[in-house]
C-alpha cells in the first residue's frame, strides 16, 4: 500500500483534512512534525499542508523552507519520492528550490494577490477565499496522471500569485513545461483575468511542477472537503503513479549555490516625496522570526531591526494632513519615526514589484485629497553592527527578498 506522510509546521491548519483525503484514496498515513527529521524516509509521498507556518512572517513559506527538514526532503525528492505542497505548502516548495527551471533553483515567487477590475482599480487586498476551477496542463505528472475533468475546489490565501522576472521561467510557465494546472472557467476556458484567475498569477498558473512531474506546488486546496469531491482525483493520480512505478530514479532539484549574486539597488530619496516610517510599539514577531531564521542559517547571533517606510508622491502634500488620515499607522500599536533613519551600510529595504496595498492606499489618498497621489511601500531591515560578510550570506540565501516578486535596496 502506498504511504503518505503529512509534514506539519507551527501554524499549519489542514493536517486533519490532508490525512483524511489521503486515507480515502487508499494511502496509509502518518503525521510528522517539522522537527522530527528521523521519521522522514519511509513514505512514498510527502504532503506539505496549508495554513500559516510561522504566521507567514517574512514571506509565506520562506521560514519553513529554510528549516532543517527540507535538507532531508531534498534527499527524498532526488530518489523520485513525490512531494506535494498545497497553499502554504506550495509556498514552502516554491521557496525551497525543489522545482528548478534549468539551473535556476528559485525560478518563481508566490507574490501577494492582485485583484483588479478591467480599469485597473484594486478590488481588495490581502487574503481571499473562493471556489475556483482548474484544468490539467500536463498529463504526465504524478498529480495529473488520472485527472480526466475540470476540477472545482476552494482557494484561501493572501500570497498565491505565481510570478517571475526570469525569462526562461516565464517561457516555462507560458508553454506549460512546468505547469501542472491552470485556472479556468467551468467550461475549461483559461484566462488570467479576475475572477477566473483569482490572484493575478502569471499565465493563469495554479500549480507548478518539476520537469519529471514528481514535485508539485498548488495553491487551490484539493483536500478541503469532507466527502469525495474533485480534489480526490489528484490523490488518486498519485496513488496510481506509485503503483505503476512511474517516477524516474534520479530527479534534478535546485542548487542554491548556483544563484547569482543578488542585484542590490541604491535607495535614493527624492525631495518630491514625503516619507513616513513606522515601527511597532509592541513586540515585532516578524522581526523576531526572521532574526531567528537568519541566526539558524549563520550559526550565530546578529542584530536586526525592522520598520516600514511609506514613500508618498504628489503635488503640494502636507505631512501632517497625511498622518491625520490614520491610513498609515495604528497609534495603539505603532509609532512614526520622527527622523527617517538612513543609517548605514547595514540597512536594506525591499519593495514589491506590484503591490495592491500600496496602490489601494494611493487610490484612497487621491480620492481624499482630490489629486493624483502615488505610494510606494518598503520593508526595511537594519542589521546594525552585523559584519558585511554575514550580511552577504543572508542576502545570497534570499531570506529577505525573492527576486521574482520584489526589489532589494541598500540604504
Amino acid at each position: 500500500m502506498p504511504s503518505l506522510a503529512v509534514i506539519t509546521f507551527p501554524g499549519n491548519n489542514c493536517e486533519i483534512e490532508s490525512l483524511r483525503i489521503a486515507k480515502r484514496n487508499g494511502f496509509s498515513t502518518e503525521l510528522i512534525k517539522w522537527n522530527e527529521l528521523e521519521k522522514v524516509g519511509n513514505a512514498d509521498v510527502y504532503f506539505l499542508p496549508g495554513g500559516f507556518s510561522f504566521e507567514d512572517r517574512g514571506r509565506s513559506g520562506s521560514i519553513a523552507a529554510r528549516e532543517k527538514i527540507f535538507k532531508t526532503l531534498r534527499k527524498e525528492a532526488v530518489k523520485g519520492k513525490l512531494i506535494l505542497g498545497v497553499c502554504n505548502g506550495a509556498q514552502m516548495v516554491t521557496e525551497s528550490g525543489l522545482i528548478p527551471v534549468k539551473n535556476n533553483p528559485l525560478p518563481v515567487a508566490l507574490a501577494h494577490n492582485l485583484r483588479r477590475d478591467k480599469h485597473g482599480h484594486v478590488l481588495g487586498t490581502g487574503f481571499y477565499n473562493e471556489w475556483i476551477y482548474i484544468k490539467a496542463e500536463r498529463t504526465d505528472t504524478a498529480f495529473t496522471y488520472k485527472v480526466d475533468k475540470i476540477l472545482r475546489m476552494p482557494i484561501a490565501h493572501g500570497e498565491g500569485r505565481f510570478s517571475s522576472i526570469d525569462t526562461l521561467s516565464q517561457k516555462a510557465l507560458k508553454s506549460g513545461d512546468n505547469v501542472a494546472f491552470r485556472y479556468c472557467d467551468k467550461e475549461g476556458n483559461v484566462s488570467d483575468k479576475f475572477p477566473i484567475t483569482p490572484n493575478g498569477a502569471l499565465h493563469a498558473t495554479a500549480a507548478i511542477t518539476n520537469q519529471e512531474g514528481t514535485i508539485c506546488a498548488i495553491m487551490p486546496h484539493p483536500e478541503r472537503f469532507f466527502d469525495t469531491f474533485d480534489g480526490d482525483q489528484i490523490f488518486a493520480s498519485m496513488y496510481q503513479w506509485i503503483l505503476d512505478k512511474k517516477s524516474p530514479n534520479n530527479i534534478k532539484i535546485g542548487d542554491f549555490s548556483l544563484l547569482e549574486k543578488p542585484e542590490i539597488k541604491t535607495f535614493e530619496p527624492t525631495d518630491k516625496a514625503i516619507y513616513l516610517e513606522k515601527k511597532l510599539i509592541i513586540t515585532d514577531n516578524e522581526n523576531f522570526s526572521i532574526k531567528s531564521a537568519i541566526e539558524n542559517l549563520l550559526g550565530q547571533n546578529i542584530s536586526l531591526e525592522k520598520s516600514v517606510l511609506f514613500e508618498v508622491l504628489g503635488e503640494n502634500l502636507d505631512q501632517k494632513k497625511l498622518e491625520e488620515t490614520n491610513l498609515f499607522f495604528n497609534p495603539n500599536k505603532e509609532f512614526l519615526v520622527e527622523k527617517i533613519t538612513s543609517s548605514t551600510l547595514s540597512k536594506f529595504m525591499t519593495k514589491d514589484f506590484q503591490n495592491d496595498e500600496a496602490d489601494h492606499l494611493a487610490q484612497q489618498l487621491s480620492t481624499l485629497f482630490g489629486k493624483k497621489i502615488t505610494v510606494n511601500i518598503y520593508k526595511s531591515w537594519d542589521f546594525g553592527d552585523t559584519s558585511q560578510d554575514l550580511i552577504a550570506t543572508v542576502l545570497q540565501n534570499r531570506i529577505l527578498c525573492n527576486p521574482n516578486s520584489s526589489e532589494l535596496f541598500k540604504v
